[in-house]
């Protein structure tokens, strides 16, 4: 790992004043956005360039300001080096994009229906041109019925199964480098690849009909099999919500989302198709209310009355409670997050005792981090050293975050206690 960075909460007020101006930059007036970029040096840019970069924030900026002829607003050095991610970031969605439009026709003439899960198929709504976005790898749901036939295109395909959790499948075309945030908007020689099975009791149901209801998506010059527009909007929710019950969650996904909900504002009776298809998925409500919320406290008012009637209107009071008061919090925090997500799940969860001792091993963990690295066959004693120096500074980088974030974590346990007294009170 070449550079991974991170202050646990040593950062200055400026810059986080800096990450709240480049927040309001999305939203705001060009006017307003200038007076409050003017202010900022190199200096101040260098420390949050890798929280633009992991919020996925970097070339959304870039464009927002070019959009509004601020790009002046920016030092010199600091738009030359978003300026060289945004070529080569071009370069690398181009390939990303032949590789999803190359997979999904090798799985449909197997016959295997399919759709790319996020990503590309967020565009035009959520993401105006696919060049702005930082997409890691490609997300494909499947039947599970088809798994051993997707199996075998993916392997045909140089894929190989690297790892397996719940009905989530992790392949991978060849063995990983070391992570390297230099090279980050860069093509890189791996490709990854994530299955996603609908399982097998979901047949008949709304839920396996999701994939009857696979539509072609003409993107940037592609035809890829997407969900149709309200599962699309559901799952999209889902997923942010799961990223907010968890460490870390970009601040980009909530912009893309709230462009989402801006690009559909009027329209009711997709509204109406939204609400019908979460009334079949289990706290579906609550995930859309509580990150409707939040992108409405982040980009302003987007949320469109249909839609709040039945999901921000009857949000919990303690899950309101914590979007209103650390949901923003969250997404200013540099990578890899913090532990404030533990003060959400303990209302979504029971109170157990499973409960109870689950949350303490998420406070600290007894077990060694995964792996982000791997040998290959052939390996030089030179190159096993350099990978057992980069798990032993990652092992020693999740410690730091795990003592850090979990004594912050046990001060504001005790303060939001005393929040939830008040609203109950």
């Amino acid at each position: 790992m070449n550079r991974v960075q991170t202050n646990f909460g040593m950062k200055t007020r400026r810059t986080e004043r800096l990450k709240e101006a480049v927040i309001a930059a999305f939203s705001h007036p060009a006017a307003e956005v200038s007076a409050r970029l003017r202010g900022f040096n190199s200096a101040d840019w260098k420390k949050v360039l890798f929280w633009l970069d992991a919020s996925g924030l970097a070339l959304y900026l870039l464009d927002r300001l070019t959009s509004l002829g601020l790009q002046h607003c920016l030092p010199a050095p600091i738009l030359v080096r978003l300026m060289q991610n945004l070529r080569d970031n071009r370069v690398r969605t181009a390939a990303l994009l032949d590789e999803a439009d190359h997979v999904s026709r090798a799985l449909r003439a197997r016959s295997v229906t399919c759709a790319l899960l996020k990503g590309f198929t967020l565009f035009p709504e959520s993401v105006p041109d696919c060049s702005f976005r930082y997409q890691l790898d490609l997300d494909f749901l499947v039947a599970d019925r088809d798994r051993v036939a997707t199996e075998e295109v993916l392997s045909n395909l140089g894929y190989r199964l690297h790892a397996v959790s719940g009905d989530t499948l992790e392949f991978k075309s060849r063995v990983s480098a070391e992570p390297d945030m230099n090279r980050l908007y860069q093509a890189r020689p791996q490709r990854s690849l994530e299955l996603h099975l609908l399982p097998a009791a979901d047949e008949g149901t709304t839920r396996q009909h999701r994939l009857a209801r696979v539509q072609l998506r003409a993107v940037q010059g592609k035809s890829l099999p997407a969900l149709s527009p309200p599962d699309l909007f559901l799952q999209q929710a889902l997923h942010l919500f799961k990223h907010l019950c968890s460490e870390h969650t970009r601040a980009s996904w909530v912009l893309e989302f709230a462009r989402h909900l801006r690009a559909r504002h009027d329209d009711l009776g997709f509204w109406h198709e939204v609400e019908s298809l979460a009334s079949t998925e289990e706290r579906a409500d609550i995930a859309i209310g509580a990150v409707t919320l939040l992108a409405t406290r982040t980009f302003g008012e987007v949320a469109p009355a249909e839609l709040s009637r039945w999901t921000i209107d009857r949000l919990p009071s303690d899950v309101r409670l914590w979007i209103e008061t650390y949901g923003k919090r969250v997404l200013l925090t540099d990578f890899p997050g913090s532990k404030l997500y533990l003060l959400l799940r303990t209302h979504l969860q029971s109170e157990s005792g499973t409960h109870r001792a689950a949350l303490r091993r998420l406070v600290l963990p007894r077990h060694l981090p995964p792996r982000i690295t791997h040998g290959e066959a052939g390996e030089s004693l030179s190159a096993r050293l350099r990978r057992f120096r980069v798990e032993a500074g990652f092992v020693l980088f999740r410690l730091r975050f795990h003592l850090v974030e979990g004594l912050r974590y046990a001060v504001e346990s005790s303060r939001w206690q005393r929040r939830l007294t008040g609203i109950t009170n």
